[in-house]
């Protein structure tokens, strides 16, 4: 029986979350169905992109909480 896969399901197989017994039927559509692959393709991609991204806060942010920490630390340590 042939399922039509949801970008749901593509993301549920990409993380491992799947059902198991949906697992063999969604690889052997994804081996088949070129739209399922490239949506697939396009996830990996994307996830990989995302992955790479490091985030840090700018400078001019680590010293204003600092600032504000040194302003404060009097109130904190009442606390």
């Amino acid at each position: 029986m042939n399922r039509n896969f949801t970008l749901n399901d593509l993301f549920l197989y990409y993380y491992n979350e799947l059902p198991q017994d949906e697992v063999q039927a969604f690889k052997l559509q994804l081996q088949f169905d070129s739209n399922l692959q490239d949506a697939y393709q396009s996830l990996q991609e994307t996830a990989r992109m995302l992955n790479s991204i490091k985030e840090k806060p700018s400078d001019a942010s680590i010293r204003l909480i600092l600032d504000y920490n040194r302003k404060n630390s009097s109130e904190l340590e009442a606390i």
